[in-house]
């Protein structure tokens, strides 16, 4: 005897995740394709939950940990740009300097009495740090992954 599966239909909140993502890349294209919709894109599928009250919640730890992280990044590769000579040859103390900070970062929030925020605001800060170090312009990249975050969580 053949056992029918029965698959569970597809529900809003996938749909509201698939409209959200292609805003991103409507107001991505809007912006003259600046900045990284990925990040966009991120924030919005975090924030989305099943109740508003949740999205709100979420939509306010990511701003504050966006915030959190991108202050600490900015300062971080503003030190490395102008301390750090580009041979290579101090990247394991740029790699313990990094470390270091996520000490303040994740401090941060627990002052501020944001912990949930504590998640969010160290993966702005590596992703500022990590991938996007030696970009031209670390004030315009720090700026444009606010933003794209920003945008994610008001979609």
């Amino acid at each position: 005897m053949e056992k029918i599966v029965k698959l569970p239909p597809v529900g809003m909140r996938i749909i509201k995740s698939a409209v959200v993502v292609f805003l991103c890349y409507i107001v991505y294209i809007l912006r003259g394709k600046q900045g990284i919709v990925f990040y966009s894109q991120l924030a919005a599928l975090w924030c989305m939950q099943p109740y508003i009250r949740n999205s709100m919640n979420m939509a306010i730890q990511r701003t504050t940990g966006t915030l959190i992280g991108a202050a600490y990044g900015l300062v971080v590769i503003l030190i490395y740009e102008n301390l750090f000579p580009k041979t290579g040859q101090f990247e394991l103390i740029y790699y313990l300097f990094v470390s270091i900070m996520i000490v303040l970062v994740l401090y941060t929030t627990i002052v501020i009495r944001k912990k949930n925020a504590s998640y969010f605001s160290t993966v702005v800060f590596l992703s500022i740090v990590v991938v996007h170090i030696g970009d031209a312009d670390p004030i315009l990249f720090t700026l444009n992954r606010v933003l794209d975050t920003m945008i994610g969580i008001i979609l």
